[in-house]
């Protein structure tokens, strides 16, 4: 049995996954008589990635199919796919329920039957039968044609990811040579299933003759329950251990799945045992897997342990620039490299700030600029966030000014009291929406016209981008970016 793939992450080319032209693909290799006996109205098919699926509506029926047209579903993935194409066979209960077919009697056709000519066949042609099932092939043609397998051309590489780029390069290049296993672990979003994806997409373009599984630990749990209920284990082991390569992702899914752990040992330790690579990506350092049976932790631990950092900001400079590539008209540079240090946690927050940007500009088709790209991501992250307190402005605004909470709240009019107070009542009016009245008592009793004024004053000052001068580490800046910093501190403390 050829290999599945995890079918939330996969791609597909369109013109092949037309249901007329599969319908057309299957019946020719198999001869249209016997399309009409086996697949009319019991059958469905799709493309995930380079792999055709055929649906069947039970585990009868499929083994039966498995055994008598293997060489004819491969030559029909072949012509549809290229070279690298393959073929699955799946059942789909929905099927069963639809049809209601008694498996047992349609197993029991004799051969003779089977083999009579395409010519006296009265059925309807392969085009009709396509144009039947395609209102039942709709979905899945359209959530496989998602996005492609990224590459390794397309992974933007820094000291963040060095190691385990070069791990997967080398893994890509000598399945089954170094490295084995391979394990990617760290934070969501730093490229862990880009670089599994990548040696997937290298392994199906360079080496098309390797048998190669991409599916992920919650696919592969999937699989094994199925198995399980329809007592099939034998053919599932058949399926997932005589491999040449297998990577699978999110193994932190596995957690408390004794079971499904313990099938995994047994068909990791197969595959490698018998020349296979494997590849697997999980959130974290396989030691702190305290949910994964010893055995599987220590099997992991056998080869390369590669931990993904968060990018530094150079890296994410190059990573917002890649992304922007296809709405480069939308930003300013000064708005990337904004984003870049703005959004330090991982690739997905740097692409959905993006996203974000770009779905304004499309309204006016205004580039965006700093300013703008800071009111824009400001309300978007306010909107995420919790209340802000006061006190957390105070607290943020004497950590910045080198000040106690005492000098702040003082009568004081000393410049270098004046301008922090000024700026904690603007941001404390700004963020927690407090009233005049409240914010004023709080820095020392002022009334409601001392909040007012300090608001109008630090308006006016982020207007005139005036710069700091006090003797303290924001000295010679811009107001604006003091506030910048001084908000994006706060958010990050409510977040």
């Amino acid at each position: 049995m050829t290999q599945p793939v995890d079918h939330g992450k996969t791609s597909v080319d369109c013109a092949a996954n037309d249901p007329r032209r599969i319908a057309d693909a299957i019946c020719h290799a198999v001869g249209e008589q016997h399309y009409k006996h086996w697949f009319t109205e019991r059958s469905r098919f799709s493309i995930f990635g380079e792999t055709l699926q055929i649906f069947v509506p039970n585990p009868f029926i499929s083994n039966w199919l498995l055994k008598r047209f293997r060489s004819n579903f491969s030559k029909a993935a072949v012509s549809l796919l290229g070279p690298s194409g393959t073929f699955e066979l799946s059942v789909d209960k929905q099927l069963q329920d639809r049809q209601s077919v008694d498996s047992k009697q349609i197993i029991r056709v004799s051969e003779s039957k089977l083999a009579k000519p395409a010519t006296q066949s009265s059925g309807p042609s392969p085009s009709s039968v396509a144009a039947a099932i395609d209102g039942v092939q709709t979905l899945a043609v359209r959530s496989s044609n998602r996005r492609r397998f990224r590459k390794f051309t397309s992974l933007v590489t820094g000291e963040c990811n060095d190691l385990a780029v070069m791990a997967a390069g080398q893994v890509a290049a000598f399945p089954g040579e170094r490295f084995n296993p391979l394990y990617l672990h760290g934070p969501t979003g730093v490229g862990k299933t880009h670089l599994i994806e990548a040696i997937y997409s290298e392994l199906r373009q360079k080496q098309p003759n390797l048998n190669v599984i991409y599916i992920s630990s919650e696919a592969f749990t999937n699989y094994f329950t199925q198995a399980l209920e329809t007592k099939t284990v034998p053919s599932f082991r058949q399926r997932f251990r005589n491999v040449d390569v297998l990577l699978v992702d999110n193994v932190e899914f596995l957690d408390n799945k004794r079971a499904t752990q313990e099938e995994f040992l047994h068909t990791i330790v197969q595959v490698i045992e018998h020349g296979g690579q494997l590849v697997v990506t999980g959130d974290r350092h396989p030691r702190l897997l305290t949910k994964h049976r010893e055995e599987l932790t220590t099997r992991f631990q056998s080869g390369l342990v590669c931990r993904i950092e968060s990018p530094s900001e150079d890296t994410r400079r190059r990573i917002a620039a890649s992304l922007a590539l296809p709405f480069k008209e939308s930003f300013t540079q000064e708005t990337l490299d904004y984003v870049a240090r703005r959004c330090r946690k991982n690739v997905r927050e740097i692409q959905g700030a993006l996203n974000c940007l770009h779905g304004h500009y499309s309204l006016n088709k205004k580039r965006i600029t700093l300013s703008r790209a800071r009111e824009i991501l400001g309300d978007m992250e306010r909107e995420c966030s919790r209340l802000v307190r006061i006190s957390d402005v105070e607290k943020v605004i004497c950590d910045a000014f080198g000040l106690t909470a005492k000098d702040l709240r003082s009568k004081s009019r000393r410049k270098a009291l004046t301008c922090p107070r000024a700026l904690a009542m603007f941001i404390a009016r700004k963020l927690t929406k407090s009233a005049y009245r409240e914010i004023g008592m709080y820095f020392g009793g002022r009334d409601h016209s001392t909040v007012v004024a300090a608001e109008k004053r630090v308006q006016k000052w982020l207007k005139e981008e005036t710069p700091l001068e006090l003797p303290s580490s924001c000295r010679g800046r811009t107001i604006a970016e003091v506030v910048q910093e001084i908000e994006e501190r706060l958010l990050s403390l409510s977040a």
